[in-house]
């Protein structure tokens, strides 16, 4: 049976033309003009619409098209694995990351202006994700043994650096030297974390020597700080 080219309607055998919109069987509908425009106007009013939109609205816009994205990826890999292994493997770590990965979004998207909530939300859903892949792993237990370490190090590393930021008089030089310092720390809890779990013993080496280097960045940075705290002017104080 063949159908109308332009708007798919099913034609039978003895039928010359369509009976919905009057196009001869077997022809195809030229555009006009008019329909040209139509669509560089539709085009033209979604960007505007999108423009329009508030941060909020378009934070909302962006958290309902990952959840639609991230949940038909879901479906397809749990059918997929289904149909070819009559089982559930390989799919059930995409399950837990796509469900870890929506909860940040979702963070991000309705804690923004809370900071310590929204890192602490990231900390337990990376924390949980971690933990379950555990679970479902055959002889795996490194998410937690080695991985749990360096996440918790890394986020109170963040939490300290946003309060900080929050308790700080005056934002500049000083919170690039808080961070570089938080840095070293934390390349010191990665070697910690990675001799503990391969020797069950805390052993340092190249970390302090990478610590030690950002030492004296963050010294400079507090020094430049200061002075600008005292009145100095930026381009006198670099003499440009």
């Amino acid at each position: 049976m063949k159908s109308c080219n332009n708007c798919g309607v099913e034609l039978d055998k003895n039928m010359t033309s369509c009976p919905l919109c009057g196009l001869e069987a077997g022809k195809k509908r030229l555009e006009t003009g008019q329909d040209e425009l139509n669509k560089v106007n539709l085009k033209g009013q979604i960007l505007r619409e999108i423009v329009n939109l508030t941060r909020e609205q378009k934070l909302k816009l962006f958290w309902q098209i990952s959840g639609i994205i991230l949940g038909s990826g879901i479906v397809a890999t749990l059918l997929i694995n289904l149909i070819i292994s009559h089982t559930i493997s390989w799919a059930k770590y995409n399950l837990v990351a796509s469900l870890a990965l929506f909860a940040n979004i979702s963070a991000f998207t309705f804690l923004r202006t809370r900071p310590v909530l929204m890192v602490t939300v990231h900390f337990l859903s990376l924390a949980g994700m971690l933990f379950v892949l555990d679970q479902i792993s055959v002889n795996a237990n490194w998410g937690t043994k080695l991985g749990m370490p360096i996440l918790l190090s890394l986020y109170v590393l963040l939490l300290i650096v946003l309060l900080l930021i929050r308790l700080s008089n005056q934002l500049g030089f000083n919170i690039l030297a808080v961070i570089f310092m938080a840095l070293g720390l934390f390349l010191l809890s990665i070697e910690g974390s990675i001799s503990f779990y391969l020797r069950q013993v805390i052993q340092f080496g190249w970390s302090i020597i990478a610590a030690a280097s950002l030492m004296p960045v963050a010294a400079v940075l507090f020094f430049v700080h200061y002075k600008l705290k005292k009145g100095s002017e930026l381009k006198r104080f670099f003499h440009i």
